[in-house]
């Protein structure tokens, strides 16, 4: 049997459907009509010989064979679209939206776009820094074209790439773990990965807490961790002098690994959108390599 050779055309309807949720509003998006995009992924379908996509009502889903493909699809669409990129013209009114978490490595990413923001001077970059669950809704939203999130894992919409790294208890060099009375913890504001990670594993180690302070920005977390104003849990990059960390042999719960995901709405990225997607890979590769030599 020779090799099958996977059609751009029915890739990107299949990728479309997927971002859109919605095979009308697919349809709009590429310019053709609603049973032209049922076909092409009827069609993709029959080229892969499994079904991609589950339909119940109005409402679809990856299948398990749908989200292994989506993976691959989303790669080769990003190789065809910066291909083609080389022989046109910029638009001088692009405009790309990127998300940012306030609660990972906000100041590292925002530092690898600046070279982006040179290269595409002509592109109008808007970069948007929130908590993670707030970008997720921007995204699906269309509000946002490109986000790096934290997120549970099974989020398939809009992921192109996911990575996980293991968050760690920390306070100041002398704090000291109260005993008879509920721990203090230094946290984002409610709806932040970080804090429910917090919250989730001192409740079912059955002990008690508190939000001692509470402030959106990183900056805010650290220097208040340093001051000895309680416990927070940060990855390794954002532990700074002046901390140290806690572990089960301090009686603390382990805390559950984090999923980092980059998401993207590649039915409407440019060649700055695949750039700054690239300059966010290359930065959270570095950071998760840094994390497993330390």
């Amino acid at each position: 049997m020779g090799a099958v050779n996977l059609s751009t055309e029915l890739l990107r309807a299949f990728i479309t459907v997927i971002e859109v949720a919605s095979f009308t509003r697919a349809a709009e998006i590429l310019g053709r009509t609603q049973p032209a995009i049922s076909l092409q992924v009827k069609r993709l379908e029959e080229a892969v010989g499994y079904p991609l996509i589950a339909r119940k009502g109005k409402e679809i889903s990856l299948t398990e064979r749908g989200e292994a493909l989506a993976i691959h699809a989303r790669q080769i669409l990003r190789l065809n679209d910066l291909a083609m990129a080389e022989f046109e013209q910029r638009d001088p009114a692009a405009r790309l939206r990127v998300g940012l978490p306030v609660d990972y490595a906000v100041n590292t990413l925002q530092a690898c776009l600046t070279d982006v923001v040179r290269q595409f001077p002509d592109t109008q970059i808007e970069i948007r820094c929130d908590l993670s669950k707030h970008l997720l809704m921007a995204m699906r939203s269309n509000e946002i074209d490109i986000a790096v999130a934290l997120f549970d894992g099974d989020d398939q919409q809009f992921l192109f790439r996911n990575w996980k790294e293991q968050p760690t208890w920390v306070g100041a060099n002398a704090f000291e773990i109260p005993e008879n009375t509920d721990i203090p913890l230094v946290a984002h504001p409610y709806g932040c990965v970080y804090r429910d990670r917090m919250a989730t594993a001192l409740k079912l180690a059955g002990k008690s807490w508190r939000i001692a302070y509470s402030s959106p920005g990183i900056g805010g977390v650290q220097r208040a961790v340093q001051d000895g104003l309680g416990l927070s849990c940060l990855t390794a990059p954002t532990v700074q002098s002046g901390m140290r960390t806690f572990s089960e042999q301090d009686g603390l719960p382990v805390l559950a690994p984090l999923h980092i995901g980059l998401f993207a709405r590649q039915a409407q990225l440019g060649a700055g959108g695949y750039a700054a997607m690239d300059a966010m890979i290359n930065t959270l590769e570095q950071r998760s390599s840094s994390a497993v030599d330390a």
